[in-house]
């Protein structure tokens, strides 16, 4: 399973956002569309694969995962939204907390209440999750995914602090594939990660893309992020670096295997005025990495492309 709900916030977190963490409590997860336990697997250090979640014993007889999951299989080929709106639920905002909420004597995050001082279990939590169609992101990745997986219905309401527009299709764009070129609005970029491993020191990692400047059918000048991590934790560098070296190798082997997946690093950055081959990321929370075939919905030609 890619993701979790928090069983004491609602939060659903995904599961690379273990990597980020400085301890994590194998008893605080459950499934997204139950109750039932999950269990956090492949988040320490040194685990090679990627990090996810497992269902513990079985799913509620009520869970509704597997509609999502054919929601998402058949928005990869249509588009889903009705006039009735948007069948399912979807982040339609960033909101970058700085912590997360307070954790009790326990270690576990302290616990939602009602409106009567009550303390919520479990299946209020799912209660409160499923009555809230669309939900804050705490970090840019649930976003990506959503625009990955539905990718006809790419005008869904968006709102990200300090990005003018205001839908997926807007506010995400990728860099320019055969010249280095300046961006002056800002958005959520990507763009291929390269093959060729990050350098990194007690600084800064910085991340090759496959896009940029070509001459004479070799990239020169590729696009580069910078990472500023001298201030992180070694959890937050752990992400950065798990998630970079994970999907860069993924994406070799897709490649390998003849796969159309590809490894797509989307960041929030800015592109720094001297080199604009380069941008600067500072906070771990704006940058993440997928290993996945793109859709891009035929363009409309002729009378539908005038509406």
């Amino acid at each position: 399973m890619e993701s979790a709900r928090d069983k004491y916030t609602g939060e659903i977190i995904d599961a690379e956002q273990l990597w980020s963490m400085n301890s994590v409590n194998d008893s605080e997860y459950m499934c997204i569309g139950c109750i039932a336990s999950v269990i956090p697997c492949s988040y320490l250090p040194e685990n090679k694969v990627r990090a996810h979640f497992r269902i513990k014993d079985k799913h509620e007889t009520d869970c509704d995962i597997d509609g999502d999951e054919r929601l998402v299989k058949r928005a990869l080929k249509q588009r889903v939204t009705t006039k009735d709106g948007f069948p399912g639920k979807f982040p339609n905002r960033l909101v970058l907390r700085d912590a997360r909420p307070v954790t009790g004597s326990n270690g576990s995050p302290a616990v939602s209440t009602a409106s009567n001082g009550t303390i919520k279990n479990g299946s209020d939590v799912l209660s409160d999750a499923r009555r809230e169609r669309r939900w804050a992101a705490n970090t840019i990745r649930p976003i990506c995914r959503t625009f990955i997986n539905f990718p006809f219905d790419r005008d869904l309401s968006l709102a990200i602090p300090g990005i003018a527009a205001n839908t997926y299709q807007r506010i995400f764009l990728c860099l320019n594939r055969d010249k280095v070129v300046k961006y002056n609005e800002p958005n959520i970029f990507y763009a291929p990660i390269a093959w060729k491993a990050p350098a990194s020191d007690d600084n800064q990692i910085e991340i090759q893309l496959s896009y940029g400047e070509w001459k004479d059918r070799k990239l020169v000048a590729p696009y580069r992020l910078r990472v500023n991590w001298k201030n992180w934790s070694a959890a937050k560098r752990n992400y950065i670096s798990k998630d970079i070296e994970i999907s860069r190798l993924e994406s070799i082997a897709a490649k390998n295997s003849d796969s159309k997946k590809k490894g797509w690093l989307f960041f929030i950055g800015r592109q720094d005025e001297e080199d604009l081959a380069l941008f600067h990321v500072d906070d771990h929370r704006l940058i993440c990495c997928f290993v996945v075939e793109m859709v891009y919905p035929p363009r409309p030609t002729g009378s539908a492309a005038k509406k």
